[in-house]
């Protein structure tokens, strides 16, 4: 009765862990991720995990490769760096994966009775992701505008091109909110909060250094004000230094 009782549970956990593992089927064998692949594993990563289930996190070697799958920029790259596709398909999948990065932030947003995050480093990661696709996908729209311009000088370029800009730079200014919840995150966090402001806002400067980022400027100055751990405050004020920088160049040009 026992050896049949130890069977019996043997093979109940049996059925969970294939019925999780099934349940829970990533592509993470494949070299690349497509939109569709996207939208099927967002799809699960945000509905079928129930109660106290875990989602992937870094710290869990097993999963952890569905995160590196998901926030991998060659996935987006492939498809918007193929010489084979023209401006118009490529433009195209830049808006599906914007799209689907749009649902990705909704995965691992999520905090405790504490107010933590519980999937803080997932979080900004995922973040982080959007930002360089946004920036590759601002890129082919202007390199698009700029096809289809019979005078790159003339006034009416210029107006298609700045409201998109406008946007990028809107985009990229509500990643700065997230300096507001720094008591949401952990140390470790906030360090991967702040390289996220170090690579990417450096990125966007350097290839725009023209647009007007007066309202980034002005964020930056509020949170850093707001601010109170030092690993915050810092990319703040480095932030700080390259638009003024950038502002004192545009000045002397």
């Amino acid at each position: 009765m026992k050896r049949c009782s130890v069977f019996m549970v043997l093979l109940t956990a049996f059925y969970f862990i294939s019925c999780s593992t099934e349940k829970h089927n990533f592509p993470v064998n494949k070299e690349y991720w497509d939109v569709n692949d996207y939208d099927k594993v967002i799809f699960d990563l945000r509905y079928t995990y129930e109660g106290n289930e875990t989602k992937p996190t870094f710290d869990n070697p097993e999963q952890r490769i569905v995160l590196e799958k998901l926030i991998n920029p060659e996935n987006y790259k492939k498809f918007l760096d193929d010489a084979k596709l023209d401006l118009n398909q490529k433009n195209q999948i830049a808006s599906e994966f914007l799209s689907q990065w749009k649902d990705m932030n909704q995965i691992y947003n999520v905090t405790n009775t504490n107010n933590r995050y519980l999937y803080g480093k997932e979080m900004l990661e995922i973040w982080q992701f959007g930002l360089g696709l946004q920036l590759a996908a601002f890129d082919l729209k202007f390199d698009q505008v700029l096809a289809n311009s019979k005078n790159v000088e003339d006034k009416e370029l210029d107006d298609k091109i700045k409201p998109s800009i406008k946007k990028l730079i809107i985009n990229y200014d509500d990643y700065l909110n997230l300096a507001a919840k720094e008591n949401s995150f952990f140390e470790k966090e906030k360090e991967t909060y702040a390289r996220g402001i170090d690579k990417y806002f450096k990125e966007l400067i350097q290839v725009y250094p023209d647009a007007d980022y007066d309202r980034l400027l002005k964020k930056a100055m509020v949170m850093l004000e707001r601010a109170e751990s030092t690993t915050i405050k810092k990319p703040l004020k480095n932030l700080i230094a390259l638009i003024n920088a950038q502002k004192n160049n545009k000045a002397e040009a």
